[in-house]
């Protein structure tokens, strides 16, 4: 992996714009090529954690929306795009296992244990976001506190829920579909002392009956968001909802959101946040149901 952790080609900021966007399209497909013959996309393999960063870092960049395209629409990308980001969420899944079930080893307070972990911040501007635009949409603090929020596809980390009871003081229910991340989750929240104001249910977020709830979080790792929506509009009225996606080369990591399907399927946009360059790599859709006149 030396090419990938020392290679000045792909860092070099004075480099020809064309030749800088070439060498990102080999950057990308040598790594999914690499990445796709790892069995153990674990933290404990090294060549894995050193793609997944710098592939991160290098999607963090500003690009131009003609190079956006051109990486975009490169026919290798294109292809393989599904299966990078696949391998790159089994990665970020193990990741956040792992941590999950180190820090319920910890001894440290919860403050400490939370605050030092290198994505606190990231969440942290993220939720914010999240929460300033929620804020706006429903009008009240007191609205915000009356029901719980819930949190579909939360994952062994729940920090996205986490943060957002730290940051509001509304109970968060986490809905997720994997058993060894719902363990994971219900051990740490245990351990943290936050049990009783972030719960998690074990279940598949297309089969989670929504009626009692109004205000959603879909998480960008989550698959079926499609499927996911379908169930909130079968089983809830007036629901807002908040779905991660990804923009421009973003893409690459997360999977983004077909917005005209969402119109399609009787959604619409009322607003979103945007990205941090250097910090935030989500982007996140608020959208509600397109009420008809009778």
């Amino acid at each position: 992996m030396k090419a990938y952790s020392t290679s000045p080609t792909i860092y070099t900021i004075n480099a020809p714009r064309i030749q800088m966007v070439d060498n990102l399209i080999t950057y990308i497909c040598e790594a999914n090529e690499l990445l796709q013959k790892e069995i153990d996309m674990s933290p404990a393999n090294q060549l894995v954690t050193n793609i997944t960063s710098h592939l991160s870092l290098q999607l963090r960049s500003h690009y131009l929306p003609e190079e956006i395209q051109s990486v975009l629409s490169n026919e290798y990308i294109r292809m393989n795009q599904r299966k990078l980001q696949d391998k790159l969420s089994e990665a970020e899944f193990l990741a956040e296992l792992s941590d999950s079930r180190d820090i319920c080893k910890s001894k440290s307070s919860t403050s400490d244990i939370l605050t030092k972990l290198p994505t606190w911040n990231i969440y942290k501007a993220l939720v914010s976001q999240e929460l300033s635009m929620l804020r706006k949409f429903i009008g009240h603090e007191d609205r915000l506190k009356k029901l719980p929020l819930i949190f579909v596809g939360s994952g062994p980390m729940p920090l996205s829920a986490i943060m957002l009871h730290l940051l509001s003081a509304v109970e968060v229910i986490c809905v997720e579909m994997d058993s060894a991340a719902y363990e994971a989750s219900c051990l740490l929240l245990e351990h943290l002392g936050l049990a009783d104001k972030v719960k998690v249910v074990l279940e598949n977020g297309s089969n989670f009956d929504y009626s009692s709830y109004s205000q959603i979080f879909v998480a960008s790792l989550v698959r079926n968001k499609m499927e996911v929506l379908e169930q909130i509009t079968q089983t809830t009225s007036d629901p807002l909802v908040a779905v991660r996606t990804a923009e421009g080369l973003r893409q690459i990591m997360y999977e983004a959101i077909d917005e005209s399907q969402l119109n399609r399927q009787g959604w619409q946009i009322l607003g979103r946040t945007s990205p941090d360059e250097n910090l935030v790599i989500n982007s996140t859709l608020f959208i509600e149901r397109v009420t008809t006149p009778d």
